[in-house]
């Protein structure tokens, strides 16, 4: 029977900063994981092709050996640092609800919030133990990210609008064939665009980008954890070929299918 293995995080470090008007360097090139969560303000940062604004309550993921690019005009964030432990008593563990190379977000804003109230007040935790307590609370963030990501497989969005619960299970049975967010709507008796207004205002995400994300987590899982070529991984994923796969992979992660498989294959 498969089971399923989450990824276990060991903090190297954690730094909290408040109002700052702008980082001290305009890059850096970590040789760990670098973990930026936004807790007011904004900033842009560029990892690759990768282009994008964060914002508060955005999480972005750094690789090791991978040059950030970061601007803000004024910003209140976490930086944690780590590594993700070389479990090598997993076999054919599922890793695919690891975070995503770039931005992310919890669903559960109020866990997130409380996580990270923990971390500015453990300075007040004994020293001796503030290390193994700021490294239970990564892992109590992380965790929350990858059961998420596994209740998403389960169509478990939480909703409990029963129109938009149809919509999930229709959007995950089409994702690797291609949706056709017409026909679905039509099924469900609604138009094109109240479907897309719904599900955006339920998840925080239109129903195009969840099926995208779909063909992009089995892309993910077949990477860490089978040896096909990435012309049977796009065969089975519903692209058209390899560069396709490849172009479409590195424009959502910043980052190419192989790198990625290198990185997360313990």
């Amino acid at each position: 029977m498969d089971q399923t293995h989450f990824l276990e995080p060991v903090l190297i470090y954690h730094v909290y900063v408040k109002g700052a008007a702008q980082f001290q360097k305009k890059e850096d090139t970590y040789d760990h994981w670098a973990l930026f969560i936004v807790e007011d303000g904004s900033f842009d940062f560029k990892m690759g092709d990768l282009k994008e604004k964060a914002i508060k309550g955005d999480m972005v993921l750094c690789p090791p050996n991978m040059t950030f690019y970061r601007k803000t005009e004024g910003l209140s964030f976490h930086l944690i640092g780590f590594q993700w432990r070389n479990d090598a008593s997993v076999n054919g563990g599922n890793h695919s609800a690891s975070p995503p190379i770039g931005k992310f977000q919890l669903l559960n804003n109020k866990r997130m919030n409380s996580t990270l109230s923990l971390f500015r007040e453990a300075g007040y935790v004994n020293a001796s133990l503030v290390p193994d307590y700021k490294n239970h609370l990564l892992r109590d963030l992380l965790y929350v990210y990858q059961f998420e990501s596994f209740n998403r497989k389960l169509d478990l969005l939480y909703t409990e609008n029963p129109i938009l619960q149809r919509a999930v299970h229709m959007l995950q049975q089409q994702a690797e064939a291609g949706v056709a967010l017409k026909s679905i709507a039509m099924e469900l008796g609604i138009s094109q665009v109240q479907l897309t207004r719904l599900f955006k205002l339920e998840f925080q995400t239109t129903p195009s980008a969840y099926a995208a994300n779909l063909r992009m987590d089995k892309v993910k899982l077949l990477l860490v954890n089978s040896s096909l070529t990435l012309a049977h991984i796009a065969e089975q994923c519903g692209f058209t070929d390899e560069h396709h796969l490849s172009k479409s992979f590195k424009r959502m992660y910043g980052i190419n299918p192989s790198s990625y498989r290198k990185a997360y294959t313990v």
